[in-house]
């Protein structure tokens, strides 16, 4: 960067159905320096929304008046977009919708009514989070790229070796090595399928015997997976 660049603002989504208190938390979070990208009501139309946008940040309020509360829409994200910071607000705090958020692994929460320090003070716990662990996943990124290249490249007795202790990695077919290339290379499944000249069908299918080799439901799990190694 430059010293005539500006710092990338962090990008933010808020989901709130009370259009006071949204209106409020975008006024805050923007005087403290966010993008605010979208002020969401209905938890229908965020997951569309992340996937366009790929927010850095989710304020989710949890007592939304809809058939999924906050917390159940921020697991829904976390499978999808491990990367994305999620800072929950609510006026309640009982024990047992704390215990949820720690299940969640939230990156903040904050009690309804908030003041601006305590909300910023929140922002910036949530965003350094995220920036660790983002590190640290690609990291392992670089890591698991290496093996596979080896692994591409050598006979196959040689690939019964450990490699680093991820299980089913050596199990991969040679299409599925490509294709989990890709994804860790930040390509999406249409552009792969394009790349590779098959279907998106055919992607999320060898995606989802990737997953089924290494023991993992999501892109989210092989990630903390490689993270844990």
């Amino acid at each position: 960067m430059t010293s005539d660049e500006k710092p990338r603002r962090a990008r933010a989504i808020i989901v709130e159905d009370e259009w006071i208190v949204a209106r409020d938390l975008q006024h805050i979070l923007e005087e403290i320096g966010l993008h605010i990208l979208r002020l969401v009501r209905r938890p229908s139309d965020l997951m569309p929304l992340v996937e366009e946008l790929r927010p850095d940040l989710l304020v989710l309020d949890i007592d939304l008046d809809a058939e999924i509360d906050g917390i159940e829409l921020a697991e829904q994200v976390q499978k999808n977009f491990p990367t994305c910071a999620l800072l929950f607000v609510s006026a309640h705090a009982e024990p047992e919708t704390l215990a949820r958020i720690r299940r969640v692994d939230a990156h903040g929460f904050v009690v309804k009514p908030f003041a601006r320090p305590q909300l910023e003070a929140a922002v910036e716990v949530a965003l350094s989070r995220v920036d660790r662990t983002a590190d640290n996943a690609q990291a392992a990124l670089r890591e698991i790229a290496r093996v596979l290249a080896d692994a591409g490249a050598l006979p196959h007795e040689r690939r019964n070796r450990d490699w680093r202790q991820i299980p089913g990695l050596q199990e991969l077919s040679p299409r599925e090595v490509q294709v989990l290339e890709a994804l860790l290379a930040h390509r999406r499944p249409p552009q792969i399928a394009e790349d590779l000249g098959i279907s998106p069908h055919t992607v999320r299918n060898h995606l989802k015997s990737i997953y089924a080799k290494c023991g993992v439901r999501s892109q989210a799990e092989l990630l903390q997976l490689i993270v844990e190694a």
